[in-house]
């Protein structure tokens, strides 16, 4: 097994989701040596075959304690967190330290919030690396991506939705959009995308289901929480009555993306990069 040797030792932040997993498998597989933070009670199926502690999340702290300890000197953020009341957090004095930098920063949605939270772990000497930087293969292409193609009425949602869905980016607010025959049904909020594709399903018209569109924030910091799908996310929009997918290409990851295509093309749905 050939060592990546862009990589030193990596340090995963693993929350909810898919994502950890797949980051961790592709660091075994490439020889790259990781330790796991888990902030969730989500634990990804290898995490037996690495080195990983679980923190509570105000832990920042001991969290960057122990990644110096490990002597980690690059961190990825991967994974889905739900954000926390207040007083339910727990936080030692480097969590107390980062609140405080939040709160000055004044942020209102996910990317200033996350882009703080960046800007704190490089102060204490981490390099932050992409998720996309590990698992290459799971970057969007340009084109089609499955057998189905969108026809003219869902290509021009599709443009709806991209510009629809920049708009929400700009105010911080999601990165998702459903747009059926030139109507927007559902922008994504704090429920996520599986939500919105939920919140959607009675909102369609009875006709060609709508058009999921999903793209990067503009000004996006893209080593965190670039767009995501996977096959919860075919299912869900299988069975909610969509039409198909559109996600940024260069700007959105697939997990699993061979077994995603197959369900796409298996469930009728188009799936495209923009």
């Amino acid at each position: 097994m050939q060592h990546d040797t862009k990589f030193s030792k990596i340090g995963l932040i693993a929350g909810n989701g898919d994502l950890p997993e797949k980051i961790i498998s592709q660091c075994i597989n490439s020889g790259i040596d990781v330790f796991v933070i888990l902030i969730t009670d989500n634990l990804p199926s290898s995490i037996s075959k690495v080195q990983s502690v679980k923190l509570n999340i105000g832990s920042v702290g001991k969290a960057i304690k122990t990644l110096k300890e490990e002597k980690v000197e690059q961190v990825v953020f991967a994974g889905g967190l739900k954000r926390p009341k207040l007083l339910s957090l727990s936080l030692d004095a480097g969590g107390i330290k980062l609140l405080a930098r939040i709160t000055k920063a004044k942020f209102n949605g996910d990317n200033k919030l996350l882009t703080t939270v960046i800007g704190f772990f490089e102060d204490n000497g981490f390099e932050i690396v992409g998720a996309d930087e590990i698992l290459e293969d799971a970057l969007v292409t340009m084109g089609q991506l499955g057998m189905v193609k969108p026809d003219q009425r869902q290509k021009e949602d599709i443009e709806v939705g991209k510009e629809i869905a920049k708009k929400i980016g700009e105010l911080d607010i999601g990165q998702s959009v459903i747009v059926q025959d030139g109507v927007v049904i559902g922008v994504e909020a704090i429920e996520g995308t599986d939500g919105l594709i939920q919140r959607c399903s009675e909102l369609q018209m009875e006709k060609k289901g709508g058009v999921l569109v999903k793209v990067k924030k503009p000004g996006q910091d893209s080593r965190v929480d670039l767009p995501t799908i996977g096959p919860v996310t075919i299912m869900k929009a299988y069975e909610n009555g969509l039409s198909g997918i559109a996600v940024e290409a260069g700007g959105a990851l697939i997990i699993d993306k061979e077994e995603v295509i197959k369900m796409a093309d298996e469930y009728g749905l188009f799936l495209i990069g923009v």
